[in-house]
């Protein structure tokens, strides 16, 4: 029964995290983070990521990715440097969404998928079920 229940979350998990994650951008950030979306199927769990794929520009999308999902305040001060390689601090700006713990995009894409992922594990179950009864009848 296990492989069954593997066999088909595998095949119907990633639609499913991707369409509810894309469900929830509302910025083009949010879009790269939202088209980073990926599931990892094992026997006993699902996995749903999002921001592990990817670049914007010449920086990595994880590195990124909990400002684009959970916000960053524009007055944060964040140490970089220049093309001449002068170290400065500067402020973070309005290019991040206002802080959030809730998140803004994998977290409730999260709360959508999990009861779909779970419902299709049940449905799996039951038709596996029934379909070896059908066997041994």
């Amino acid at each position: 029964m296990r492989t069954e229940i593997g066999k088909h979350t595998k095949a119907q998990a990633q639609p499913i995290w991707a369409e509810a994650t894309r469900s929830q951008v509302t910025t083009r950030l949010q879009t790269r983070l939202a088209d980073s979306a990926r599931t990892g199927v094992t026997t006993r769990n699902v996995f749903f990521r999002a921001g592990g794929v990817g670049k914007i520009g010449k920086t990595p999308l994880s590195q990124l990715a909990r400002a684009i999902e959970h916000g960053a305040h524009p007055d944060t001060k964040v140490a970089t440097r220049s093309r001449n390689g002068k170290e400065y601090t500067r402020r973070m700006g309005g290019g991040f969404r206002l802080p959030r713990s809730r998140g803004y995009v994998a977290y409730p894409a999260s709360s959508e998928a999990i009861p779909r992922v779970a419902s299709l594990w049940v449905q799996t179950a039951v038709r596996t079920i029934h379909e070896k009864l059908e066997k041994v009848k």
